[in-house]
């Protein structure tokens, strides 16, 4: 695995070069309710953020959950490529813009699903039977909270599989504590939205992309 850091190193810089041109390529945020996690009209366009200093930050931001997922699940870590590189950067986007665009949320499960084949040589085929169930479950879930809970948007629903596939092919308790954790920084980050008079409705992926990596570095704790 001695590849492994600098594969995740050279994903962040790759994502980083990418993020201004990919933004300036997205097509516009759909005015359905369904296609955000923020209210009609609340986000702005994804143009303006393709700047040098959001790069910067998305490539940080895909180096350290890359370098997590090598370090704490080495040979799993492939079924991560989706949700560090691809995952993380909708997570900026929607921390910015209340839009998890769909585009992104199709070419990470495509980068998820080649991650758990590249795992075959790594960890045989194990983890692939729950990574498939896990991001079943995670999308029956999802879709659940977003028909009948409120405060999803759909996006958050297409994120789903990438998060439960990640998340269950290291193990079935890395997925529970990854909703957990993942949910519980929501709840947090909501009732700071909230108090700062924002309105009722902010993004959640940001707190759902970072609930597999806090499972992770929980399971190394104990």
């Amino acid at each position: 695995m001695d590849w492994a850091l600098p594969a995740a190193a050279l994903a962040a810089v790759a994502v980083a070069l990418g993020t201004p041109a990919l933004l300036r390529a997205l097509p516009p945020p759909h005015a359905d309710p369904a296609e955000q996690t923020g209210p009609v009209g609340e986000a702005g366009p994804y143009r303006p953020l393709a700047t040098g200093r959001f790069a910067l930050a998305v490539g940080v931001g895909v180096a350290g959950a890359g370098a997590l997922a090598v370090t704490l699940a080495p040979t799993v870590s492939p079924a991560f490529a989706g949700l560090a590189t691809l995952g993380v950067l909708s997570a900026a986007i929607d921390a910015r813009t209340g839009y998890l665009p769909r585009m992104l949320a199709r070419a990470a499960w495509a980068l998820t699903a080649a991650g758990l084949l590249a795992c075959l040589p790594l960890a045989g085929p194990g983890p692939l039977l729950p990574a498939v169930a896990g991001a079943a479950a995670t999308t029956a879930l999802f879709w659940a909270f977003w028909r009948w809970g409120g405060g999803f948007g759909f996006g958050d629903v297409r994120l789903a599989p990438v998060i439960g596939a990640a998340s269950a092919a290291v193990s079935w308790t890395t997925l529970a504590v990854a909703l957990f954790l993942g949910g519980l920084l929501g709840v947090a980050w909501g009732l700071a939205w909230r108090a700062t008079g924002r309105g009722r409705s902010f993004p959640y992926g940001p707190a759902l992309v970072a609930g597999p990596f806090l499972a992770l570095i929980a399971r190394a704790m104990y």
